[in-house]
């Protein structure tokens, strides 16, 4: 007698976040965005220019597996917890050491592939997860060289939302009196199904329109 072992492919691109905390309304988030933006109105006149950075991020990402995926480790095959991400960031630039503003970004958060055995069949189960995050900023930067970023903020999965917050100090390099490199370090945790956090190295560019 022969017993054929057949198998089942699932794949899927989100997390397994809790729908009851984290599942919002888009109506939730569209007031949300409309509440950053009445933020950036006040005091506007004060302002010198707006300044536009586009930034790159590789990095790891620190998560709890089973809690974010809801499947034992002790079936995960191959995992990858190495992050990239990329960020276009809006500021309104002032003479000021503070300055406020947006960033809408795009992460890869982290990999994992599992091999489940159900009885006669197994489940092949692979997770690819990524988010886009809306944030908003605030930046100190009390010398034009030193920066220190902090952001709050939402990341939007495939299967809901969860709020984010980051902290991001680096250093600003000078190319003209307009155009500058920042390069910095992010920590960026997400409070979402098993924590995930990611630690990271920035480098991009920025430009002053004024």
């Amino acid at each position: 007698m022969f017993i054929v072992k057949k198998s089942l492919t699932f794949h899927t691109k989100s997390t397994n976040m809790k729908t009851e905390a984290f599942n919002f309304k888009r109506e939730r988030v569209a007031g949300f965005l409309i509440f950053l933006l009445f933020l950036l109105s006040f005091n506007i006149h004060a302002q010198k220019g707006i300044e536009i950075s586009l930034s790159g991020y590789p990095g790891y990402t620190l998560v709890n597996f089973e809690e974010a995926l809801g499947y034992n480790d002790d079936y995960m095959s191959d995992w990858d917890q190495f992050s990239y991400g990329f960020s276009l960031k809006g500021l309104l630039a002032a003479n000021k050491p503070f300055s406020y503003g947006l960033e809408a970004g795009w992460q890869r958060l982290y990999y994992a592939y599992y091999i489940v055995p159900m009885g006669y069949y197994s489940a092949y189960r692979e997770f690819n997860v990524s988010t886009i995050s809306i944030m908003a900023l605030a930046r100190y930067s009390p010398a034009k060289k030193f920066f220190a970023l902090v952001g709050a903020g939402i990341h939007i999965f495939d299967d809901g939302v969860a709020p984010a917050v980051y902290i991001e100090p680096g250093y600003m390099i000078s190319i003209g009196e307009n155009l500058k490199i920042p390069v910095s370090i992010r920590i960026n945790p997400v409070f979402g199904d098993g924590l995930p956090i990611t630690f990271a190295l920035g480098a991009g560019v920025s430009y002053t329109f004024r």
